[in-house]
């Protein structure tokens, strides 16, 4: 009896051992890439080999943008539509993830999230879009790591050169010269509002056929009452 509760318990603690050993390897390797994203560019990111991979998707030649040249008009925007509180917070807005789990709870499944600037750019250059709590597990560190060792100015300019906006098409910049053939600097403040706008499916809709979602219709309406 003795000898197999030792065994138990040392499968137990091997199994520990392993857990902790994974996560050490997971906080590694996105704390060494967050330091080394604060100077070289991602070349690639796992969204970017996700949708290639099992959409299909092709990765059109991408154009990177510095922050700096990016109009300030279309930052403001940009944080006041997904994290109106980016600066201030530390990659969290609890009162949202408390509202989005007990949303998802009475739903049965993960309809709605509480993802803040930082969060999202944690999914897309460390994880996938794929909706589950190991995922939302895991993007939690990310997200910390990543506050620790990023400027909230590198994250911001990370988040608008490598989220999807369309169908292989990553970043502001590559996205302007893809729908408008001109510069992010250089597009109009009703151009810059719809290519915003289609952030929650750039799949789907494209700048010109955002009103066709209801929910890209909803967030051009904001920008047009607050900018």
């Amino acid at each position: 009896m003795a000898k197999a509760k030792r065994k138990k318990r040392s499968i137990f603690s091997r199994i520990l051992r392993i857990i902790l050993l994974v996560h050490l390897w997971f906080w590694g390797i996105v704390a060494g890439l967050s330091l080394l994203y604060n100077i070289v560019n991602p070349p690639v990111t796992p969204l970017m080999v996700q949708r290639y991979i099992f959409r299909g998707h092709p990765i059109y030649k991408r154009e990177y943008i510095k922050l700096e040249k990016i109009p300030q008009r279309t930052q403001d925007m940009l944080v006041a539509l997904e994290d109106g509180n980016f600066y201030s917070h530390f990659g969290f807005e609890w009162s949202m993830i408390k509202e989005a789990w007990q949303r998802n709870k009475k739903a049965g499944k993960i309809r709605f999230g509480a993802s803040t600037l930082s969060n999202q750019l944690a999914r897309t250059l460390f994880l996938t879009t794929d909706r589950n709590y190991l995922r939302k597990y895991l993007e939690v560190q990310a997200t910390l790591i990543m506050e620790i060792t990023m400027s909230k100015k590198r994250m911001l300019e990370l988040y608008f050169n490598y989220v999807e906006w369309g169908k292989g098409v990553y970043g502001i910049e590559t996205a302007s010269r893809a729908y408008y053939n001109k510069s992010t600097a250089k597009l109009s403040k009703s151009q810059s509002m719809r290519m915003l706008a289609i952030l929650t499916n750039p799949v789907k809709y494209t700048p010109h056929t955002y009103a066709k979602s209801a929910s890209a219709r909803e967030r051009m309406r904001f920008l047009e009452r607050y900018f």
